[in-house]
């Protein structure tokens, strides 16, 4: 078998160029479309992780306004 009979056997696979094109395009768009879903994954952690963080904030700063001895009074008066 010569070079030219395994390229003849392949000549078929592709017989319009607008194939070729479409599954070029239609790859194109998965990708486009996972790069779209991990930056929106990447925001949300993100969002996720300022609220946590100021959830957090929001805690410490009740326990410095704790009333160390557990009376109505306000310790800082005294």
């Amino acid at each position: 078998m010569s070079d030219t009979d395994i390229d003849d056997d392949f000549d078929d696979d592709f017989v319009d160029d607008d194939d070729a094109k479409m599954v070029e395009e239609a790859e194109t768009s998965v990708r486009t479309r996972l790069s779209s879903l991990e930056k929106r994954r990447l925001i949300d952690n993100l969002l996720e992780e300022k609220r946590l963080a100021k959830e957090l904030k929001d805690d410490l700063d009740d326990i410095d306004n704790f009333d160390e001895d557990g009376d109505d009074w306000d310790d800082d008066d005294l």
